[in-house]
């Protein structure tokens, strides 16, 4: 007992945060942590957050402060922690009136976490990535449209789920072009097919549906090739594909010669 009393007392007093916010109130916390937040010293808030959290773990400045340690730590570049603070916040307290806020906050974390340095130089396109993430900023951002539909943040929800949605089509659509370029046809076919019944909106589509007449035609399935032809003629009167066969133009985010 004496000894992990002594262990507790030695890192607790080598904690110089923790010893200089000793006795403290909640408000003298917490407005230091924001003022910390504000002056972008974002190491200094994320300590003090902490133990806010650890000193005072209720009432309504508690809350605040998980919130605001969650943003501290994105803009601290360290989603991975940021992310699980936000799950932390909407599982805890779920009626809070700032849910909105942080709804849209994970779903702009997910939406804004490109998984790699490399990417913000290159100017990486947003359907290479990894798709997990942008699903997760829909989710947030589409719950957030729903159950707030007059909260301040579902407009630029809104923009983002029609770029997500466009990302997550146009990531179908690399990989329907790359199955063609290998001629994996009906690999081809069933990416195609998806981009046309999943994501109907997007302007994808008429691609996609002259990238399966051209499949079926390579696969000797003229009876098929018709009938989406058919469906490219109503639905695109005007497509140049009723003209012109489907030719692969795909250029990757990185072929910056091009």
């Amino acid at each position: 007992m004496i000894l992990a009393f002594f262990v507790f007392a030695c890192s607790d007093s080598d904690d110089p945060v923790k010893e200089e916010t000793r006795g403290w109130t909640v408000q003298k916390l917490y407005a230091s942590a924001s003022g910390a937040l504000a002056k972008k010293s974002y190491s200094r808030s994320i300590k003090l957050y902490k133990v806010l959290e650890s000193t005072y773990p209720y009432g309504v400045y508690a809350q605040q402060g998980l919130l605001d340690l969650a943003y501290a730590y994105y803009q601290n570049d360290q989603p991975e922690l940021a992310l699980p603070t936000i799950d932390q916040f909407i599982s805890t307290y779920p009626t809070n009136s700032n849910m909105d806020y942080a709804l849209y906050l994970k779903g702009y974390i997910n939406y804004k976490n490109d998984n790699g340095l490399l990417s913000r130089f290159t100017g990486q396109d947003l359907s290479e990535r990894d798709p997990k993430g942008l699903q997760e900023a829909y989710k947030a951002f589409n719950e957030l449209v729903s159950h707030y539909p007059n909260s301040r943040f579902t407009p630029d929800a809104k923009d983002k789920i029609n770029r997500i949605v466009n990302a997550m089509a146009r990531g179908e659509m690399y990989k329907a072009r790359y199955y063609m370029s290998i001629n994996a046809y009906l690999a081809a076919i069933g990416r195609a097919q998806g981009v046309v019944t999943t994501y109907p909106n997007t302007p994808f589509v008429e691609e996609a549906l002259a990238m399966q007449i051209e499949a079926y035609d390579k696969l000797k399935q003229p009876q098929l090739s018709q009938s989406i032809r058919k469906i490219l003629a109503i639905n695109f009167p005007n497509s140049e594909y009723l003209t012109h066969e489907w030719k692969n133009q795909d250029i990757a985010w990185y072929a910056f010669w091009h």
